[in-house]
């Protein structure tokens, strides 16, 4: 047996692990409050009396951010800003008044 056949063999026989997340269930519920301008403070709250899911604000906030950052990959870029001219003046402005 080689070692590629090994590894494949090992992994045949791996089990799944359990989701990363307690929240990953909820996403969409999240993602419907916060478009409804929820806190995360609230939505922790909401998530534990309706639910029983505890979960911080904190936790709430990072689940949010993380799958933000996903999103912004698939999203436009950014438009190209022509640079702008500098200022042209015949003698350079002194930037403070000192000399005055």
């Amino acid at each position: 047996m080689g070692l590629d056949q090994d590894i494949a063999e090992f992994l045949n026989a791996a089990e799944a692990g359990a989701g990363r997340s307690k929240l990953e269930p909820y996403a969409e519920l999240i993602r419907g409050l916060r478009q409804r301008r929820w806190t995360y403070g609230r939505i922790a709250a909401a998530l534990r009396h309706q639910f029983g899911v505890t979960a911080a604000p904190s936790t709430v906030f990072a689940f949010v951010k993380v799958r933000a950052r996903r999103k912004a990959g698939l999203a436009l870029p950014a438009p190209v800003i022509a640079p702008s001219v500098p200022h042209t003046s015949a003698a350079p402005r002194p930037r403070f008044k000192i000399d005055a």
